[in-house]
């Protein structure tokens, strides 16, 4: 786990693009509901609850390491808000993914399905990640001769590059701060910063962030390890024998750890901004030889570079 002393540096450092700072501030209700308000300003979200979102958490490498926000107003309806910095080729697939997973929490046994409320995944990214060029677009289900099933599924990208044109000063303000500049446009983004400032100097909210950083980095591993073992269980099974399972496991557990390492290099460059830094906490932290830390380092910039 990373010492004491580069969460430090970390939070220091920490503004808005911050996966640990974004939870902590958008968890702040009144900060939720004005954003909300901002992005989706016809609804209603005078009674706005921030739900637990640990029951919806899947596997490192699709959500466990983002400190998402998941809400529900006073009608049922709920809403994810996701920060996606990076881009991971996948956002309308993650998109799908949490839109089952609101919805399979909200019927009961035996509840019918007009029961369903409204989902909405929201997601603020510094750049486009899809073919559209617009600061924020909104997709729905809808035909091939347009029309509208009306089945409740809302999908927003908020995209900071993109043309601001009819934008409200209150989301210019945020999509400032994605783009890790100061907010000078409306009241929401300078009241963001405020709180992150708010944060960074609390012994309490210096905690919390130095705790919840300190779990990403250990549920990382230990979630990269599962991975891979389930990945080689079904690999192990396909081949249908012993051997082949067993093999098959420690590959899986190889590719799992392989890929949780390659995922926090770039938090470590974050922290370092030193190679040779990096690879020593590489070597250090998760066992690795000077080859090896030299080659997943490789690799993560690569990646980077691609991405």
């Amino acid at each position: 786990m990373v010492s004491k002393q580069k969460i430090r540096q970390k939070l220091a450092r920490a503004d808005f693009t911050d996966d640990v700072m974004f939870g902590l501030v958008m968890s702040q209700l009144e900060i939720c509901r004005k954003f909300l308000k901002a992005v989706l300003p016809q609804h209603d979200f005078t009674k706005l609850k921030i739900v637990d979102q640990s029951h919806l958490k899947t596997d490192y490498l699709s959500k466990a390491g983002r400190l998402d926000i998941h809400c529900t107003d006073a009608y049922g309806n709920q809403f994810d808000i996701e920060l996606q910095m990076t881009n991971e080729h996948n956002v309308a697939q993650r998109s799908k993914y949490y839109h089952a997973l609101m919805a399979d929490h909200m019927l009961t046994a035996g509840e019918e399905y007009q029961a369903l409320k409204a989902t909405y995944v929201i997601f603020l990214c510094p750049a486009s990640f899809t073919d559209a060029d617009q600061a924020i677009t909104h997709y729905e289900m809808v035909s091939r001769q347009g029309n509208h099933l009306n089945d409740g599924t809302h999908t927003l990208i908020l995209n900071a590059s993109g043309n601001w044109a009819g934008v409200s000063d209150e989301l210019k303000g945020i999509f400032q701060l994605l783009l890790r500049q100061p907010a000078s446009f409306g009241k929401l983004g300078p009241q963001i910063m405020d709180k992150i400032d708010e944060i960074k100097h609390s012994k309490i909210g210096g905690r919390k962030y130095m705790e919840l950083t300190g779990a990403f980095w250990q549920d990382a591993r230990e979630a990269g390890i599962k991975i891979g073992e389930r990945r080689g269980k079904k690999a192990g099974i396909k081949e249908g024998r012993k051997e082949g399972r067993k093999e098959g496991r420690k590959q899986g557990r190889r590719e799992g750890t392989d890929e949780a390492i390659i995922k926090l290099i770039p938090d470590l460059v974050a922290l370092t901004n030193d190679r040779q830094a990096v690879i020593n906490i590489l070597m250090k932290k998760m066992n690795l030889n000077q080859a090896q830390a030299e080659s997943y380092y490789k690799r993560a910039m690569e990646r980077e570079k691609r991405d």
